[in-house]
């Protein structure tokens, strides 16, 4: 049996933790943009010039951005825990040794974020950094479901090469997909102000382009899940790229077709973080990576853990 120690417990909370809050500050910033908050602190490291903080001069718009500013530090003391007490489980051979690492590579990311944010403030909310922005959560989310996965001792699964290759080739182009998105909204009339530039591509065609990719990437999960059907382990991992990726197809096209209603763009990107954690889910389970390496007592536990 199993036994589970309290820090270990603490630690796969956090770990959950830390990718919910790497997911919702996406939302958040969904909302910052949606809501044409984006300039609602003009500068940065300060929200204005002579205050770290918003004032009630500032309104509406200056109170969403600095609620979305100070998710930041969430993300950050969760980042720190987390890295504190790995560290310390890893020493002791209960998570991979690479856990930590993880978990102090999430904290600079974080950083990083931050930095890329004010410079697109700086920058009058250019699209393009803008994107970035957007983009370095995409890999944070990445992280933090590989974090869950090393907090949890989940084994990766025994996938065929031909499936472990096309895995890796899904997860490429599930990648490309996002970024094609990102692409799209610096084309669309979301701006985040109503000052601000757009990228000057042409909002159907980035529209297309982008759809295309995801019906390239349905049909290449189409094939896996059909390749994976004989391995419930692995049938149930394609099944969760699937749903993720029918719901949020569907969101897109409800949103195109409306012409972009807040609340549905609010929904497609909900759908984007939920679509990039089984992405990466299935990636680090049965992608063509090497195997994972492990102390011996962290071998021997989950060996135990997945009877």
């Amino acid at each position: 049996m199993d036994v589970t120690s309290p820090p270990r417990t603490t630690l796969r909370g956090l770990a959950i933790a830390s990718l919910v809050a790497n997911m919702v500050i996406v939302w958040t910033g969904a909302l910052v943009r949606l809501t044409g908050s984006g300039l609602g602190c003009p500068t940065w490291p300060q929200c204005e010039p002579g205050s770290f903080v918003a004032t009630p001069e500032m309104g509406i718009h200056g109170a969403i951005e600095f609620g979305n500013r100070l998710l930041t530090f969430v993300l950050a003391g969760i980042a720190l825990s987390t890295w504190l007490l790995a560290r310390r489980e890893a020493r002791a051979g209960r998570v991979p040794e690479r856990m930590p690492v993880v978990a102090f590579a999430v904290g600079l990311g974080i950083i990083a974020q931050a930095v890329v944010g004010g410079i697109s403030v700086l920058l009058q909310l250019n699209p393009w950094i803008v994107g970035l922005h957007m983009f370095v959560s995409v890999f944070l989310i990445l992280a933090c479901v590989l974090l869950v996965h090393d907090a949890q001792r989940t084994p990766r699964a025994s996938a065929p090469l031909r499936l472990a290759r096309l895995t890796e080739v899904v997860f490429a182009l599930g990648i490309v997909v996002v970024a094609l998105g990102v692409v799209v909204t610096g084309a669309g009339p979301h701006a985040g102000d109503g000052g601000a530039a757009r990228n000057d591509l042409s909002t159907e065609w980035t529209a297309k382009v982008h759809a295309w990719s995801v019906w390239g990437l349905l049909a290449l999960t189409l094939l896996g899940l059909l390749w994976a059907w004989s391995d419930t382990r692995l049938r149930r991992l394609w099944q969760g790229l699937l749903a993720a990726e029918l719901l949020q197809g569907l969101i897109g096209y409800v949103q195109y077709f409306t012409h972009l209603p807040v609340g549905v763009v609010i929904a497609h990107m909900v759908g984007t973080t939920v679509f990039t954690a089984a992405l990466g889910h299935l990636w680090l389970l049965a992608g063509a990576g090497p195997p994972q390496k492990t102390s011996g007592s962290t071998a021997a536990a989950m060996k135990t853990s997945a009877r």
